[in-house]
């Protein structure tokens, strides 16, 4: 029994990976399931655990190497089984990697000619080439920086190969030999080049005496040169070499041209709060923006887009990427399918997106096939930038941070508005500036009126005035509406409730009789009128509640009784004169005790 370990494949696009630390020693037992060592690709990290009860037998791979997927790093085995048949396939296939990585085949001679010689620099008197020499990238980046010949180096890593100990050592063989060639990095020598530092000049801090880069740059001090001093290196990882070569083709391959354009944010802002108040889940104004833009990218299809080999092909899915700041760096989860969804499922799938990309808990599913990307730099306070393109996407949408400004109101008046600016990088190789113009102007009538975007239960609270809209009180006018039936609503202002009568009488019962709304507007009055009087006498009462009874239950009301209870410690003469005051004030009751004559008219809807 036993395996090799090999380099996961950590999703479809995965080209390379890193090894990151090994959670186990090379001789040191490990059990199925438990962890063997930590990867990392270009997108995300992974864990490798045992597939099987065993010793971890051999390593192939050192911390921080990179391999492509599939490259044998390791061997489990039982720690008496013979690995000699695994030992022999893992050195095969590394040394099939290295063929194809550090590089390419010599081209087959033709028949009858005679292979040329090779010559010059980097090969040894063999006829090896450097490129030929099997070494650990380690070991060659040590090579660079201290100017050996790997050529010369004897290797005694696994099968012969050359370690950065191999290196290390040769260098040091070749300063005690007294070699007259100077001892210096190469970025030493290009660093000394840019500041003309004569590096026979220069005292090397470096392994064995070489001169080092910060040798240079410190030989500059005092001479005329500025001098620094390194605070910290971080070099980068595989998802940050990533990012940036992602970066970099983007900026390279695309011509990029950004444009800008402004929107009234007040209707979105109160569609989001409409929307959050009337659904079952939490609903934010990200996700009433991207109802909005995949409404902009059915209109505008050319941009729900990706160009790739000179070919633009247009998507019917609105995969939307959504930017999210990690600790890695910036990655842009897909949220799929965004034109198909319900707002509520929408918010759902974001937040969870989101989720799982801050969390690490992504995969590499989350960040495939995108057609457009969203990136939210306004939270962030920022007013303008120019978003870089997603390759291969066509285009990218940047969102600014919301800004008040003064507006000129419909009377001619100033009123303070909240603008949300928005910032668009489109590929001109594929579409125009005009075609850029006219996405912003669809995006910026959809943020400027939301509201048939959304479910038809939002726009109706809205427009109710439940939320989201400036409050219209009915100011003494009320609509009573009967559609059909013995029920019915009430309108007044923004504001509307139900009437309705028992099943006994024909009706459905959803909703108080018209006498139990008068009645109502009756003890409410009470209660309202008494409880300005206690403030305008400064009386201590808290809670004030009013009974209003009238008989009989059914037909013509021929007595009304209301009873007022108060919490309150103030003596009972007090309270007479409270009560006696707060029925003289209430309006509807002042309608009970006179004699208003009825002004009726009628005319056809």
């Amino acid at each position: 029994m036993g395996y090799i370990v090999r380099m996961p494949k950590l999703g479809l696009e995965m080209e390379r990976g890193t090894l990151l630390e090994w959670a186990i020693d090379e001789g040191d037992s490990v059990s199925e399931g438990e962890l063997i060592a930590e990867v990392e690709s270009e997108k995300s990290i992974g864990e490798i655990e045992a597939r099987e009860d065993g010793v971890l037998r051999r390593t192939y791979l050192e911390v921080d190497e990179t391999v492509p997927p599939g490259t044998p790093i390791g061997i489990v085995a039982p720690a008496e089984a013979d690995i000699g048949d695994l030992e022999a396939e893992a050195t095969a296939d590394l040394e099939a990697d290295v063929e194809v990585e550090e590089g390419e085949p010599e081209p087959e001679p033709d028949e009858g000619t005679a292979e040329p010689a090779v010559s010059g620099a980097g090969t040894s008197a063999g006829g090896t080439t450097a490129d030929e020499i099997t070494a650990s990238p380690r070991a060659r980046d040590r090579a660079d920086e201290l100017g050996v010949e790997l050529t010369t180096v004897e290797g005694t890593g696994y099968q012969g190969s050359i370690t950065e100990e191999d290196v290390e050592r040769a260098a040091s063989k070749g300063a005690d030999e007294g070699t007259s060639e100077l001892n210096a990095s190469p970025r030493a020598r290009s660093r000394a080049d840019e500041l003309g530092v004569d590096l026979t000049t220069v005292e090397g801090t470096g392994y064995q005496g070489a001169i080092t880069e910060e040798d240079v740059e410190a030989a500059t001090a005092g001479t005329g040169g500025t001098s620094r001093t390194l605070a910290e290196e971080r070099p980068f990882g595989g998802m940050r070499k990533t990012i940036a070569a992602r970066l970099s083709e983007s900026d390279r391959e695309a011509v990029h041209v950004t444009v800008h354009r402004e929107a009234d944010a007040e209707a979105l802002l109160s569609a989001a709060d409409a929307a959050d108040a009337t659904l079952e889940t939490d609903i934010s104004v990200q996700d009433v923006l991207l109802r909005a833009v995949s409404a902009t990218l059915a209109d505008h299809p050319a941009f729900n887009a990706t160009f790739e080999d000179d070919v633009h092909e247009l998507w019917e899915e609105h995969n939307v990427g959504l930017a999210v700041d990690i600790e890695q760096g910036l990655i842009a989860p897909v949220l799929p399918d965004v034109e198909s969804k319900s707002l509520a499922e929408l918010a759902d799938e974001r937040r969870a997106l989101v989720d799982r990309a801050i969390s690490g808990d992504y995969t590499m599913d989350d960040l495939q096939g995108g057609t457009f990307t969203v990136t939210n730099l306004g939270v962030l306070g920022v007013e303008a930038f120019d978003p870089i393109i997603n390759p291969p996407q066509v285009a990218i949408l940047g969102v600014d941070a919301i800004d008040e400004q003064p507006t000129r109101s419909d009377d001619d008046g100033l009123e303070w508005r909240r603008h949300l600016p928005f910032d668009l990088s489109f590929d001109h190789r594929v579409v125009d500036g005009a075609d850029a113009a006219r996405f912003l102007e669809t995006l910026v009538d959809y943020v400027e009126n939301p509201w048939p975007l959304l479910p038809e239960d939002v726009a109706d609270a809205a427009d109710r005035g439940a939320v989201g809209a400036e409050t219209e009180m009915p100011g003494r006018s009320v609509t009573a509406t009967n559609p059909e039936g013995m029920h019915g609503r009430i309108e007044a202002g923004s504001f509307e409730w139900t009437y309705d009568e028992p099943e006994s009488s024909g009706g459905t019962e959803t909703g108080p009789t018209p006498v139990d709304v008068a009645l109502g507007g009756l003890a409410s009055c009470l209660s309202l009128s008494t409880r300005f009087q206690t403030s305008k006498r400064d009386m201590s009462v808290e809670e004030i509640q009013v009974d209003v009874d009238a008989t009989p239950e059914e037909g013509p009301v021929e007595d009304i009784a209301a009873t007022i209870r108060l919490a309150t410690d103030e003596d009972d003469e007090a309270v007479d004169r409270l009560v006696d005051l707060g029925e003289r004030g209430c309006h509807v009751s002042q309608m009970l005790r006179e004699e208003l004559e009825l002004d009726l008219s009628w005319e056809r809807l």
